[in-house]
């Protein structure tokens, strides 16, 4: 074919000239021979540059009316490749489609050589403008995905999103990866510097391939070039001049069918057709601790940015939970991560992480090539702060003041004033969510917005600079508190009130109004008014150590001021006793109770009183002191009688079981506590959890252990697991802590249930990991180190035990907890740790035998022989025997049959090996004909094995001890 159809003038690309006239081809100034067909198929492909050519185009073209083989042109190619050399790749293979010319051309040829049908001012089509990436882009696998996905279904495409939130890296990307969705390439068009509408036509122009300058041809001029190209262009920055990119956008598409447009912008075009796809932040790890954090998209980006070599010094897991504190501030946005890992290195992650507050301040290192509004957060936010309107920016400024999510109607509550009606705090919101400064979260049909964290800061300067901070402030704080005030009137009427649900999306709100109430600028009043109102809700959540800081503020400030003791201070105590209990039970958490029911009584609250009662009682308990509980719990039971509340009445059941069971009386326990545990009356959630644990689930754990020790272990598992399920029906953590612990964990101790043992431990574990309560963290530590004991690490005790049996304090003596110490004695026993063991073993003894405890004592008795025969160096069999023999005692005098049971197994185990076979039959024989139930306890099953051990070498026993007339049908 003639060449004289394709370019005339030379042109080169990389190290290769071509010069038409002579057709020659010069590769590094060295001429290259080439045939014929492969130079008018280099030539072709040239002409048609950023098209793509099927290999049916080009054989019409270059092989016109001839028959060619199928594999002509790939050999063409191969050849065309080989001459070029090191310039190869700039023929490209489009799989399935075809051929492609992306080089870069220079010289006459590549200015005034376009196609063929095509005038001298049309643009030249480079193919490709997508500039190469330096860094990875980190995080947003799956939003490239869908992003490709739309732009093969959709003609127009707006990447919405907030200032730094990475919408130009993510259009680039899906860009990249869709050239081969584009046969006549993909272009960007940079709209970032373009200052007015006027020169729009210009930068769009330019972009796709046409020489700068006054005679730029407009987007109808463009018309016949484009009309049958299928290009996709980038219109990257639109959000400054949002009119005019989105008729410009609007033309394009009308003049060009096969052009598809994707745009980036702070708000959408809206353009008919457009599909707006909001850019998210990237992953963050959530507050909990997690060991999976790096698989977050905003950690591994900060990681990647900061680099390998700062955190060397840091543990890894205090590194990972810095960084992930640091992304979380920074609610995951791309700019500000990168702008925070660039100070890592002078501030390092601790210093990052403390000094966020001061965001503006610190993250000013963007890079020098940025966009001048990209090189600090702070230029980031004015760029878009200066496109509201004034309505927009004063909403915004007070919508600042909400530091969690918040409601259309909320935000009309505290935004709206003369000046600006509700309609238009509407309006402004919908504008500032188009424009991403709001975010917009939907859970089961319910709408919530939010700002994020740099937004927030940066719209309260603003206030602040308004002067009208502590205003709004102070509005924001009585919005709080009529919020909770109102919840706290519910559930004192005996509404059911879902504080967790309901309420607890204020809580961010509560925080930040309390934390400006305590400050300097804060209101005193203000700030205990809010505190009183909220303790229903913390105690709820099990925010205990938060309630107290408070409660301790406010209180701190009544105690200057003149007023007279009155409601306020009787429900700070209660709040401050409660809050205490969990933690400590010394002086001050009973004094606190003491108060609450001298206030109550001077007042004539009952309410208060009882709850002043009941903790103080709890105080008695967790210090042994069971004389003053069992006189409490009677005045307990005479005050709940005029109580209007069933669940005042089903605690006195429970405090008065207990008391029984302090004095010995287990059947009476059992009745008592039984009453409480399967009582049916229907109660709100604020009743069953006013004090502090979920009454149900106190009844059945301590019914659990009652039945336990009054030889009845089948029905104490059932309780137990009761118990559990009961806490678990409302998700409080306190009290799945307390069933967990004091319930499960210590039945299935008592029945030698290693599996379920293990279960629950495992449980607690991760239900401590939800709240900071130091006492269940420490209790689960105590069952995890036992766990450890028993599974032959030894050092537990003193790496897990001990220094969690020191954290609780003088609370390791309540009865429940009598089975946990015995059953440390035994690990520390067989592992050969006598005199920690004897330690133990007896201050808890002496304990017990001080405080009159008749139900821990036959075990510790029983404990202290097991210590003193396992004892190598100086075994005392006598005063073993002794103890057991008058553990076995105490429990047959009060009734605590799983106990004697326990005590006849090592009396027998000893007769056994004194070699006394009949009076080892005669000691566990009968105990083991008491029990009604229990068979696959550990317990029994050893009576049992001792039992055949003992008739093996004494036949006639057997016979004589296991007639007919046993009355234990298990056996």
């Amino acid at each position: 074919m003639d060449a004289s159809v394709f370019l005339h003038d030379d042109f080169a690309f990389g190290a290769t000239m071509v010069v038409p006239r002579r057709r020659e081809l010069l590769h590094k100034g060295v001429r290259v021979e080439v045939g014929d067909r492969a130079f008018d198929l280099l030539l072709f492909l040239v002409q048609s540059r950023g098209s793509v050519l099927s290999k049916d185009n080009i054989i019409a073209t270059v092989w016109n009316n001839r028959v060619v083989e199928d594999n002509t042109v790939e050999g063409q190619v191969s050849a065309l490749r080989r001459a070029l050399g090191e310039d190869r790749s700039a023929i490209r293979t489009v799989t399935g489609r075809g051929y492609q010319f992306t080089g870069e051309l220079t010289g006459n040829g590549a200015k005034a050589n376009g196609p063929a049908n095509v005038q001298a001012d049309e643009p030249a089509f480079p193919g490709v403008t997508i500039p190469a990436d330096i860094c990875p882009l980190i995080g947003r696998e799956i939003a490239v995905e869908e992003v490709r996905g739309i732009l093969t279904r959709h003609r127009l495409i707006t990447l919405v999103g907030s200032g730094g939130v990475g919408k130009t890296r993510l259009a680039l990307e899906a860009a990249r990866q869709s050239i081969s969705s584009f046969d006549d390439g993909v272009f960007i068009a940079e709209l970032a510097a373009t200052t007015s509408a006027d020169y729009l036509p210009t930068t769009i122009a330019v972009a796709l391939g046409y020489p700068p300058g006054d005679g730029t041809p407009n987007l109808d001029r463009l018309a016949p070039t484009l009309l049958s190209r299928r290009l996709l262009l980038v219109l990257d920055n639109c959000e400054h001049l949002i009119d005019a990119s989105a008729r410009m956008a609007e033309r394009l598409l009308r003049i060009a069918p096969r052009v598809t447009v994707l745009a980036t912008s702070r708000e959408p075009l809206r353009v008919p057709g457009e599909v707006v796809y909001r850019v998210p932040s990237l992953e963050i790890p959530p507050e909990d601790d997690r060991s999976d954090a790096r698989e977050f998209g905003a950690v591994r980006l900060f990681e990647e940015r900061a680099g390998a070599d700062v955190r060397l010094s840091w543990d890894p897991a205090t590194a990972l939970r810095l960084e992930s504190r640091i992304c979380r501030h920074l609610d995951g946005i791309p700019l500000a991560l990168e702008l925070a890992a660039a100070c890592v290195p002078v501030l390092g992650l601790q210093g990052v992480a403390d000094r966020l507050e001061n965001r503006f301040q610190i993250l000013t290192h963007g890079a020098r090539t940025a966009l001048p509004r990209q090189q600090t957060l702070r230029a980031t936010l004015d760029w878009s702060y200066s496109l509201l309107s004034d309505l927009q920016q004063t909403v915004l400024n007070r919508l600042s003041l909400f530091a969690g999510t918040f409601t259309m109607e909320s935000a009309q509550l505290m935004v709206s004033c003369p000046d600006i009606p509700s309609d238009l705090v509407i309006a402004a919101i919908i504008e500032l969510v188009d424009k991403s400064l709001v975010s917009v979260t939907s859970s089961a049909g319910n709408v919530r917005y939010r700002l994020l964290e740099s937004t927030r800061a940066y719209a309260k300067e603003k206030l602040h600079e308004g002067g009208t901070l502590r205003e709004w402030s102070s509005r924001h704080a009585r919005y709080c508190l009529e919020i909770f005030e109102a919840g706290g009137h519910r559930a004192s009427s005996g509404e059911d009130v879902d504080w967790r649900n309901v309420y607890g999306q204020h809580l961010d709100d509560l925080r930040s109004a309390m934390m400006w109430c305590f400050g300097p600028d804060g209101a005193m009043p203000l700030a205990v008014q809010l505190t009183v109102s909220s303790i229903p809700f913390l105690m709820h959540l099990a925010l205990l150590k938060e309630c107290q800081a408070r409660v301790d503020e406010a209180l701190a400030w009544l105690s200057t001021q003149d007023a007279e003791v009155d409601e306020r201070h009787m429900k700070l105590y209660a709040a401050r006793g409660m809050s205490l209990l969990c933690h400590t039970v010394a002086a001050h958490t009973g004094d606190a109770f003491q108060s609450t029911i001298d206030i109550a009584g001077d007042i004539g609250n009952l309410d208060f009183e009882l709850l002043g009662m009941w903790g103080r009682w709890m105080c008695h308990y967790l210090n042994g002191e069971f004389e003053s509980a069992i006189a409490l719990s009677e005045r307990f039971r005479q005050a709940a009688s005029l109580s209007p509340w069933p669940c005042d009445h089903l605690a006195a059941h429970r405090l008065t079981g207990m008391s029984r069971l302090f004095a010995g009386d287990v059947s009476g326990a059992i009745d008592q506590l039984r009453i409480a545990a399967i009582d049916q009356t229907p109660l709100t959630r604020s009743q069953r959890m006013r004090f502090l644990y979920d009454e149900k689930m106190l009844s059945c754990a301590s019914l659990a252990l009652a039945l336990w020790l009054g030889g009845k272990p089948d029905q104490a598992r059932v309780m137990a697991q009761q118990s559990l399920e009961s806490a678990r029906e409302f998700d409080h953590p306190v009290s799945i802590c307390y069933a967990l612990s004091e319930a499960v964990c210590t039945i299935a101790l008592l029945c030698g249930d290693d599996r379920a043992l293990e279960e629950a431990v495992a449980a607690l574990a991760a239900e401590t990991r939800r709240h900071s309560i130091s006492t269940w963290r420490a209790r689960a530590q105590m069952w995890q180190g036992l766990m450890e004991m028993r599974a032959g690490n030894t050092s537990a005790f003193a790496q897990l035990i001990y220094p969690a049996m020191e954290n609780i304090g003088s609370k390791r003596f309540y009865l429940s907890l009598t089975p946990f110490v015995t059953a440390m004695v035994d690990a520390l026993t067989k592992h050969g740790k006598i005199e920690q063991a004897t330690d133990v073993i007896e201050e808890s003894l002496n304990r017990a035998l001080r405080t009159r405890d008749k139900c821990s004592l036959p075990e510790l008795l029983k404990a202290k022989a097991e210590v003193l025969l396992s004892d190598r160096k100086k075994p005392g069999l006598l005063e073993a025997e002794q103890l057991l023999v008058r553990a076995m005692e105490s429990a047959e005098h009060y009734g605590l049959f799983s106990l004697k049971l326990r005590c006849a197994v090592s009396l027998a185990k000893l007769e056994h090996v004194k070699g006394n076979q009949d009076s080892a039959f005669n000691t566990i024989y009968p105990v083991m004909i008491e029990m009604v139930e229990g068979n696959d306890i550990a317990d029994m099953q050893a009576a049992r094995a001792l039992l055949s051990a003992n008739t093996n070498d004494a036949p006639d026993l057997k016979v004589q001890h296991l007639g007919t007339e046993s009355r234990n049908p298990l056996l």
